[in-house]
């Protein structure tokens, strides 16, 4: 299994939050040894062949935003795009919502082509005073980016145009 991990910004339940994302799923870990599954790829969508951490999560009013990558297959290769997941403040394991669209495909020229073409990744995300996440990535497994987003437009997303929570 091709296994990342990242590590939540506070304590849950006593224990640092640390989440870990595989091929198909990604799982919330309390502590080594017990897991739960809280999100996987959705058959049909555009993360739907796999699933991976990207910053570690914001806190906001509504929840914890994670900003997460997900793989496409097409008939050119796997195609790697940023989405976003709200989850629960006091429980993290519970999904609030997914957005059903990606928040960044690959695009410009570095994003495109490089040492893997068509990969967009997140390494760490910002929110500034003003509501702007400053979001740290890579284009093509080859080059560092940044963008930036409106906060409350990335909780709209899971909110208002997003695909069931499961």
């Amino acid at each position: 299994m091709d296994c990342e991990w990242i590590v939540g910004p506070r304590q849950t339940h006593g224990v640092r939050a640390v989440e870990v994302f595989g091929d198909l799923q990604l799982m919330l870990k309390f502590y080594w040894g017990q897991s739960q599954l809280i999100m996987r790829p959705e058959p049909y969508h555009w993360d739907e062949m796999k699933i991976g951490p990207g910053a570690p999560p914001i806190k906001t009013d509504q929840g914890w935003l994670s900003i997460y990558h997900g793989v496409f297959r097409t008939m050119d290769g796997s195609v790697y795009r940023l989405g976003v997941a709200l989850h629960d403040l006091a429980n993290p394991a519970k999904v609030i919502g997914v957005g059903d669209s990606w928040i960044l495909q690959p695009e410009d020229p570095w994003e495109i082509t490089g040492y893997v073409h068509n990969v967009v990744f997140t390494c760490g995300a910002v929110l500034e005073s003003d509501g702007t996440v400053k979001i740290y990535g890579g284009g093509a497994d080859t080059v560092m980016c940044v963008g930036e987003a409106n906060v409350s437009d990335l909780v709209a997303l899971c909110l208002h145009h997003g695909r069931p929570a499961k």
